[in-house]
C-alpha cells in the first residue's frame, strides 16, 4: 500500500476515536444541562410554594451550582462543535472560491481555532492553579472553586486536541483539493 493510503487509513481510525470521544463529552455536557434545568425548576417551585407555606423555599446554593455546571457544559461541548464544523463561519465568498479555496480558508480557520484552544487551555490551567493555591470556595455551599476549573480542564484539553485533529484534517483536504464535508457545493 502507498504511504498516502496508509496516512488516509490512519486518519480515518483516529477520526473515529476523536468522534466517539467528542460525542461522549458532549453527552456528558448535556447531562450537566439537564441538571441545570432540573435544579432551576426545583428551586423555582420551592420559591413559589414558599409563598403559600407549602415548601421550604429555593434550593440553597442553586446559583452557585448552576454557574459551575454552565461553565463545565460549555467546555464539554466545544470539542464536538469543533469536530462537526459547528462554529459560526462567514461563507460570503465560498461559492466563488471553489473546493481548494474553501479548503484553504478552513485550514486557516482551524489554525486560528487551534491557537485559541491552546491559549484557553493555558489560561484555564493557570486559573486552576490559582484556585487550588487560594482555597477559594463558593459563598453558600463552600464548594471549592477549583472543582469547576478541573472539570472544565477536561473539556479544554479535549478542545485543544480536537482542534489539532481538525487542523490535520484540513491539511489533508487542502492536499487533495477536496472541499470540506459540510461545505461541498456540488
Amino acid at each position: 500500500m502507498s504511504e498516502a493510503g496508509e496516512i488516509v487509513r490512519e486518519e480515518g481510525r483516529i477520526g473515529r476515536v476523536v468522534d466517539v470521544a467528542a460525542s461522549a463529552l458532549a453527552f456528558v455536557g448535556g447531562l450537566f444541562l439537564l441538571f441545570i434545568v432540573v435544579l432551576t425548576c426545583v428551586s423555582i417551585a420551592g420559591r413559589a410554594l414558599l409563598t403559600v407555606d407549602l415548601c421550604c423555599g429555593p434550593v440553597p446554593g442553586d446559583v452557585e451550582m448552576i454557574e459551575i455546571a454552565s461553565g463545565v457544559a460549555v467546555f464539554f461541548f466545544l470539542p464536538f462543535c469543533q469536530l462537526k464544523r459547528g462554529h459560526v463561519t462567514v461563507d460570503v465568498f465560498s461559492g466563488l472560491m471553489g473546493p481548494r479555496g474553501v479548503a484553504v480558508t478552513d485550514l486557516l480557520g482551524n489554525l486560528l481555532m487551534t491557537a485559541a484552544a491552546v491559549v484557553i487551555l493555558w489560561r484555564l490551567e493557570l486559573g486552576l492553579e490559582d484556585k487550588l493555591r487560594s482555597g477559594e470556595t463558593t459563598f453558600i455551599l463552600a464548594l471549592p472553586l477549583w472543582w469547576g476549573y478541573a472539570l472544565s480542564m477536561v473539556g479544554a484539553v479535549a478542545f485543544a486536541l480536537v482542534s489539532a485533529y481538525t487542523l490535520l484534517r484540513s491539511f489533508f483536504e487542502v492536499a487533495s483539493a477536496k472541499a470540506p464535508a459540510s461545505r461541498n457545493h456540488g
